[in-house]
């Protein structure tokens, strides 16, 4: 089993999840021969927190967590280009933890000119030589964080879309910018680049004097890291062809893209965005489960799928809809904001005390806070 994880992918950026401004054919693959959870939900939106949960049993030496049952058949090993994870020994329980050490992006740098030049590149090199030992290992666990540490994919992996541009030059019209009393910036209404090349991940805020397109350009250089991510993907499925793995791709955190005005990584208030995460299982399916699923139900899922991987899809289980308040899950950030997510309801406690409600899964990305209307679900979920 090959298992990848990644902190910072945001399931809005993956074609299986419905995106329509990126290009993810290998990953679309994966989805499209497995098993895909719509709605996996994690219980916090710091990915290592969620790592932690993954890595670490639920006691000392439980037997049933997955790492034990996958010893049955070798070694279990990891590598990484996160040091917390040692630093923390999250890896106390894997036969072998390998980290990449990457010197950490400048501020000045340039994005690379080929894909094997790429900080990911290198991290996923160093799997393929790990496959190539001559007494494999039961699993691999590569995880990396990339995504919210050095965006120096080559650009043109996001090509330039004549027929997405303008042919005449942007107006310079203020009245068709919104109306506001605060004064412009001009900086804020410069036409953004097609991307940016930025390499450091940004943080970055969303205000009425942000040009229209600025949001669109940071997700098209956002997807520019993803397709990156999807030509490792590509490469590694032909790469272990003959052993025919079962490979794993899950988020331990999203990316905010623009929801709420903000861009980046845990950017802004917390929201679906920072904690809705891509789960999906190869040669399980094709199977699209769309129920709320905790996303700390990955750990169990790795020893099913060693011990009793026919029963992993349960037509009885896959078959039934959830309630509206079960099952539910709790997400809690470092600033104290806190999170209920159901089938049909979105709660959030803000960091300032302020309750939101989102009707699920209509609204996607938690546009329209209906908590006025509905105080009887701010009440029971706010329990």
């Amino acid at each position: 089993m090959i298992v990848i994880s990644v902190e910072g992918l945001a399931a809005s950026a993956l074609g299986c999840y419905g995106a329509s401004w990126n290009e993810t054919p290998a990953i679309d693959l994966l989805a499209s021969r497995g098993c895909l959870w719509d709605r996996a939900i994690a219980e916090h939106d710091d990915g290592l927190k969620v790592l932690a949960d993954w890595f670490r049993p639920p006691s000392s030496h439980d037997p049933d967590h997955w790492i034990p049952r996958w010893n049955e058949l070798g070694t279990v090993e990891l590598i990484t280009d996160d040091p917390r994870v040692s630093q923390q020994s999250l890896d106390a329980d894997f036969d072998q933890s390998w980290l990449i050490d990457l010197d950490p992006p400048a501020a000045d740098q340039l994005p690379a000119e080929e894909l094997e030049e790429t900080h990911l590149a290198r991290v996923f090199a160093s799997l393929f030589s790990r496959i190539e030992d001559p007494d494999p290992a039961a699993v691999w666990w590569l995880h990396t964080q990339s995504l919210v540490h050095c965006w120096d994919a080559p650009r043109w992996l996001v090509p330039l879309d004549a027929d997405e541009l303008s042919a005449g030059e942007p107006s310079e019209e203020l009245d068709l910018l919104p109306e506001t009393d605060a004064a412009l910036d001009e900086a804020d209404c410069e036409m953004p680049p097609w991307v940016f090349p930025d390499v450091m991940t940004p943080q970055a805020k969303l205000t009425e004097q942000s040009h229209p397109d600025l949001a669109v350009a940071w997700m098209r250089t956002y997807g520019c890291q993803v397709r990156l991510l999807d030509r490792m993907l590509a490469l590694l499925f032909e790469y272990v062809g003959d052993l025919d793995p079962i490979v794993v791709l899950a988020g331990t955190s999203g990316f905010s893209l623009g929801q709420n005005d903000a861009i980046g990584y845990r950017a802004g208030p917390l929201r679906s965005c920072h904690h809705r995460v891509p789960m999906i299982v190869s040669d399980l399916g094709p199977v699209r489960d769309k129920r709320v699923v905790n996303a700390n139900s990955l750990p169990a899922l790795l020893a099913k799928i060693k011990t009793e991987p026919d029963r992993l899809i349960d037509p009885s289980t896959w078959a039934s809809s959830d309630s509206e308040f079960q099952p539910r899950v709790t997400t809690c950030s470092d600033n104290g904001s806190v999170a209920v997510s159901t089938s049909r309801w979105y709660y959030v406690r803000d960091a300032d005390q302020q309750d939101r409600l989102y009707l699920k899964p209509d609204d996607l990305e938690d546009q329209n806070d209906v908590s006025r209307l509905r105080p009887d679900i701010i009440d029971l979920l706010s329990e």
